[in-house]
């Protein structure tokens, strides 16, 4: 993180999000051709990352060998749950609630695909800065949330998606309830150690959607401190969403 491969990096999406976004703009294909591209570099994307990262691991006897992908690559973080997202806008006939995933999905995949661009976990979990032009890892993670930054913007400068006011409520309900659920999914795929059935750690937490810790170098060592962990980016995220609707906000104003 913050070495000079990343900056690097985060110099060439900044000239591919500039350029997409100039390029859409000028030649204004549909939402639905833009979706089906973002289809096939979503496919790509999984299949870059399925078998750069795969290991062949023995089992506890020694007897068999696996394949096995470890936990932390599955896509169940905000950006990797947009791929199921985007299929399903591409696909899916309109409707309100077809509208309302799109909405979502405006500032969710901008927002999300910024914060991981700045604060690259790969670096921390997968690949070291080195590797940064050497590992298919390193291309699949910032190109991925590059199209994914594309496509958000796109989506509110399309044109074919009424967003309103009322879907900065909706974005922010569908949020929360991925982000409740992640608390599930993390202590499923976390490694328990029990001793004389008393819970006496844990190992091995995949930290979807950042709801057991934070993504930067901060110890919580007590309940109030997730507490007050959960109530700094509850606050966070609806502020930043708002501040993408405000254009939103404007433009309903205006035609009252």
């Amino acid at each position: 993180m913050f070495s000079t491969n990343h900056f690097i990096w985060l110099a060439i999406c900044v000239a591919i999000v500039i350029a997409c976004t100039l390029y859409l703009c000028r030649n204004r294909p549909t939402l639905k051709q833009v979706l089906s591209v973002c289809c096939v570099v979503c496919v790509l994307s999984e299949l870059i990352k399925v078998f750069s990262m795969v290991k062949m691991v023995p089992s506890a006897d020694g007897s068999q060998i696996y394949p096995y992908l470890e936990l932390n690559h599955m896509p169940l973080h905000l950006c990797s749950i947009q791929i199921l997202i985007i299929f399903y806008a591409r696909f899916s006939k309109k409707s309100d609630f077809h509208d309302s995933v799109l909405a979502f999905m405006y500032p969710t995949t901008v927002l999300g695909a910024i914060m991981a661009l700045a604060m690259p976990s790969i670096f921390s979990t997968t690949i070291t800065p080195a590797q940064a032009f050497s590992h298919p890892m390193a291309y699949q993670f910032f190109l991925y949330h590059t199209m994914l930054i594309v496509l958000g913007l796109y989506i509110y400068n399309c044109g074919e998606v009424d967003i309103r006011p009322k879907h900065y409520l909706s974005t922010m309900a569908i949020v929360a309830l991925m982000a409740f659920l992640s608390i599930y999914v993390n202590s499923l795929l976390a490694s328990p150690t029990y001793l004389n059935g008393q819970l006496v750690s844990v190992d091995f937490i995949t930290n979807m959607f950042f709801t057991y810790r934070p993504p930067i170098n901060i110890a919580l060592t007590k309940i109030w401190h997730w507490y007050l962990y959960l109530a700094v980016i509850t606050v966070l995220a609806a502020s930043l969403v708002a501040l993408f609707y405000i254009p939103v906000f404007r433009k309903a104003g205006k035609k009252k």
